[in-house]
């Protein structure tokens, strides 16, 4: 394998006689070259200075981005009492039965029927569970 005898061209490149790159002079020809006007006010960097003194709650540029929308406030369901119940008696029977375990003074029948309880309420909360999906998409909604 060979290499070749003359290496190949270095491309040129705007900048200093040192060779480096004035990145804000090329942004302003890519940015005049696509016919975009600069924004008058450009942010930098945060001085020692002024990294004290706090942002401005009402920012410009969130009022341009959003302007009048307010997100609107999620529709949720009504929980049904039979599901309520489910998950008082799923908590409700662990905390119970947790108890019972700690303490001596709960009696060992009361944590017996923390059990049981939670176990019921575990059992109902599947039931509900539908055993098929009526929905073939993947249940993204716009």
């Amino acid at each position: 394998m060979s290499t070749p005898s003359t290496p190949a061209p270095e491309p040129e490149e705007a900048g200093d006689e040192g060779g480096r790159r004035d990145f804000d002079e090329e942004f302003a020809r890519i940015v005049d070259a696509e016919g975009i006007a600069p924004r008058p006010e450009i942010r930098s960097a945060p001085t020692p200075e002024s990294a004290d003194t706090p942002e401005d709650p009402e920012d410009p540029e969130d009022e341009v981005l959003l302007g009048d929308f307010e997100p609107p406030d999620p529709d949720l369901p009504q929980a049904s009492d039979y599901a309520v119940w489910s998950w008082t008696a799923l908590l409700g029977g662990v905390l119970l039965a947790l108890l019972a375990a700690v303490l001596d003074s709960i009696p060992t029948w009361a944590g017996a029927l923390g059990g049981i309880a939670a176990v019921g309420g575990l059992v109902a909360l599947i039931a509900r569970v539908p055993p098929d999906r009526s929905d073939p998409t993947d249940g993204a909604q716009v």
